[in-house]
């Protein structure tokens, strides 16, 4: 089941996310949108001459994305076919990086040919200005108590779940397992909750966008461009806690895998829906004002591939995106290259330990008695129990029946290792293949051990050692 509802979690979040992507950044009536691939739309290009080759331009480039798109969904399926687990998702995480790279290179090639059009017809680049309106910085739609409530709501939940698992009390005549795996997804994600705070507090204090030299119509339009956002955010953080709640339901009422997926697959659902309506009120928005724009500040050139900001001369860290939802970072602003060099290293260390992963899962373990000593091993020793110190040993029919929940280690199948839950007793040192029906089970140094061998008469083998 844990190998169906991983593939079904990447689905229900990789499908509708690439369709969102898509439908945002290559738009059919580029002539409503504020950005044609990162460049800012303009009047000279809807003159009949230049309108035809935009056209042929956006119309060139959607179509290479379709065909991308396309061709991503259909491997996206046919990876769910992979038979080994640990390999499926290493291959789901190296496309995921590749494809939103490869998906993105059509919008990066438009924004290219429009930048030339732009010079081709005589468009010059009029110089940067980041000036506001005095009074415009005092335009704010977020309260932060829309914010804070749910994540009180959340952390009240997680309060509960922690108790649970301490064993304070039972729900529904259940016990629980011992380990802290309930609360601790609860409190992942209620630390996503908390982490929208900030972010919303960010995005409302964004420098307010200049767009006329009348005020009331920048007030409006920041305003309007901000209470989208705050709506957003707020609506994210709702759809958090309510998640936090149902999963909880689902761990502990029916303690089933089928209920969380269910859960998990809703709530990216709701996520993905409440980021395209941001989408349709943000476009919908600068349509409103489109007409109403006097003043176009044209910094075009300082976005590398219509992606990525790079400005020495504007000192903000965080402003809007022009591809994709939400906002970027400024890479010549000193915090903004740190947060760059930060970003690639966690990329690549993720990157790191899945492949480490992926090598682990391969390599098989051994059970050897040797010098007086049980050794446990998988490229290198996880366990040496000498054999004065153990108190007490049995072999043991039924791995697979052992109730294993994790705390620290590695518990990929058919390998578990590292420190568990077993059968309700915390602190147990396991080293186990469950496709070997036969582990060991034995005390030593007041730790319990359980433990078998890559084979069952490797296993039989190392307990021989200790039968009288």
């Amino acid at each position: 089941m844990n190998n169906h509802m991983f593939d079904l979690m990447m689905l229900a979040i990789m499908v509708p996310t690439a369709l969102i992507m898509f439908l945002y950044e290559y738009p059919k009536k580029w002539k409503e949108r504020k950005f044609i691939f990162g460049v800012r739309n303009r009047e000279e290009f809807k003159n009949i001459d230049t309108a035809e080759r935009v056209d042929e331009i956006t119309g060139r480039c959607r179509r290479q994305a379709g065909t991308i798109l396309i061709v991503s969904i259909v491997i996206m399926v046919l990876m769910c076919l992979i038979p080994d687990f640990m390999l499926r998702m290493l291959v789901w995480t190296l496309f995921v990086m590749v494809d939103i790279i490869i998906l993105i290179i059509p919008f990066s090639r438009g924004n290219g040919e429009m930048k030339s059009l732009k010079k081709e017809i005589g468009i010059n680049t009029k110089g940067v200005s980041y000036a506001e309106f005095t009074n415009a910085g005092s335009i704010h739609a977020l309260k932060v108590s829309s914010l804070v409530i749910p994540n009180i709501i959340g952390a009240v939940i997680c309060v509960a779940a922690l108790f649970y698992d301490l064993g304070m009390y039972k729900i529904a005549g259940r016990a629980s397992a011992g380990d802290f795996a309930i609360s601790g997804i609860m409190a992942a994600f209620l630390l996503i909750g908390l982490s929208m705070i900030p972010v919303g507090i960010m995005f409302d204090r964004l420098r307010n966008e200049v767009i006329s030299d009348d005020s009331d119509i920048n007030k409006n339009y920041n305003r309007a461009k901000k209470k989208n956002w705050a709506d957003t955010n707020t609506f994210m953080v709702w759809i958090n806690t309510i998640f936090i709640a149902f999963t909880f339901g689902a761990m502990v009422f029916f303690d089933s895998e089928m209920a969380s997926l269910v859960v998990m697959v809703l709530y990216m659902l709701l996520l993905i829906v409440g980021i395209g309506l941001f989408v349709k009120r943000n476009l919908a928005i600068d349509r409103r004002y489109r007409k109403e724009t006097s003043i176009e500040v044209d910094d075009d050139d300082c976005w590398i591939l219509g992606s990525i900001y790079y400005n020495p001369d504007d000192k903000r860290l965080n402003v809007e995106k022009r591809a994709g939802v939400g906002g970027t970072i400024n890479m010549a602003h000193p915090v903004g290259k740190v947060i760059g060099v930060i970003t690639v290293l966690i990329v690549l260390f993720s990157l790191v330990v899945l492949i480490w992963t992926a090598v682990l899962s391969k390599t098989p373990t051994t059970l050897k008695y040797e010098d007086g000593k049980i050794i446990c091993h998988q490229l290198s020793n996880d366990y040496v129990i000498p054999a004065d110190t153990i108190e007490d040993i049995i072999m043991l029919p039924g791995s697979q029946n052992l109730k294993l929940s994790r705390t620290s280690g590695y518990n990929m199948d058919p390998v578990y290792k590292g420190n568990f839950t077993v059968d309700g007793e915390r602190g147990c040192k396991v080293f186990l293949n469950l496709d070997v029906d036969l582990y060991i089970r034995l005390t030593a140094d007041g730790k319990t051990y359980y433990i078998n061998g890559g084979t069952v008469e490797e296993t039989e083998e190392v307990y021989s050692n200790f039968i009288k």
